[in-house]
């Protein structure tokens, strides 16, 4: 296979995967093989590879990665309760967020935050969200005054 191809293949794969994952590498000398010196020699060189591959760490971690997402989707557990009310600890960004999303599944939230400046930051981010989602219509302005006081802010802590 002409060189200049295989360096942009293996480039674009080394981009795409970091490096982290030795098998498309494998992948793309396997091919070469395959090309250059005739389909046995690519599939016995192929086999090879395959069983160096499936004892790497990588690997064994996939697997891993695919039987618990595997059974995590079987849900031996039932059907969970329903959810009414969610408390979010930490009005920062990522916590404003939070209670973004919950207000937008119509949920009501308390917000939890040590500190008032947190509150305060908190809150009016959550404004500028619900203020954003109005002029995009996703919601009116009445729904926006029905659900922003849905939102319970403290600095308490929450007991029961």
């Amino acid at each position: 296979m002409d060189k200049i191809v295989m360096r942009f293949l293996k480039d674009k794969v080394m981009k795409q995967t970091g490096g982290n994952y030795p098998a498309p590498l494998k992948i793309l000398e396997t091919v070469r093989k395959g090309h250059v010196e005739g389909i046995t020699e690519g599939y016995a060189f192929e086999s090879q590879c395959f069983g160096e591959l499936i004892q790497t760490n990588q690997s064994k971690a996939l697997v891993g990665l695919f039987n618990g997402s595997t059974e995590c989707r079987k849900n031996k557990y039932g059907k969970g309760k329903d959810v009414k009310e969610v408390a979010v600890v930490g009005a920062g960004l990522m916590g404003a967020g939070i209670a973004d999303v919950t207000i937008d599944k119509g949920l009501k939230c308390v917000m939890v935050d040590a500190y008032q400046e947190g509150l305060d930051r908190g809150r009016n981010q959550i404004a500028n969200y619900m203020n954003g989602q109005v002029k995009r219509r996703k919601f009116s302005r009445l729904e926006k005054e029905r659900l922003f006081p849905e939102i319970f802010f403290t600095g308490r802590d929450m007991i029961g």
